[in-house]
């Protein structure tokens, strides 16, 4: 019984350090701001979907997942792409939602189909129904 109660002040005193440094408010205003940089990144994702080039896109590297959205995860990928008659050039897609059926595809040295927003290059999409190569 003892053991129990010594556990008990223990985990009492771990509580009263945690609350000593921690910030709801701080929480909220972080996780509001990477709301903000998801819908930013969905909104450019949706804009090169809608005007873009056919390119392709090699892998370079793919961080761990970094969250996930309705149970596909988020990663940071960075790509060399290249468009029809261009020069490839790095891309980096940090907070990029991958389906989870299309996770086999990130590996490092792999091509992927990408589209190329015509209005603005720097602007990559992802286009996961393409076929690979």
């Amino acid at each position: 019984m003892m053991g129990f109660i010594g556990d008990m002040s223990r985990l009492m005193k771990q509580g009263k350090e945690i609350d000593k440094t921690f910030d709801p408010g701080k929480q909220s205003q972080d996780a509001l701001e990477m709301m903000r940089q998801m819908n930013a990144s969905m909104e450019q994702t949706t804009a090169a979907m809608t005007d873009g080039l056919p390119g392709t896109a090699q892998i370079v590297t793919v961080s761990p997942a970094v969250g996930s959205i309705n149970m596909n995860p988020v990663m940071a990928v960075d790509l060399l792409v290249t468009q029809e008659g261009g020069m490839p050039r790095p891309i980096s897609l940090p907070q990029l939602v991958v389906p989870v059926q299309h996770m086999y595809k990130l590996v490092p040295g792999a091509t992927i189909a990408v589209k190329i927003s015509a209005s603005d290059p720097s602007n990559v999409a992802v286009d996961w129904d393409a076929p690979t190569t």
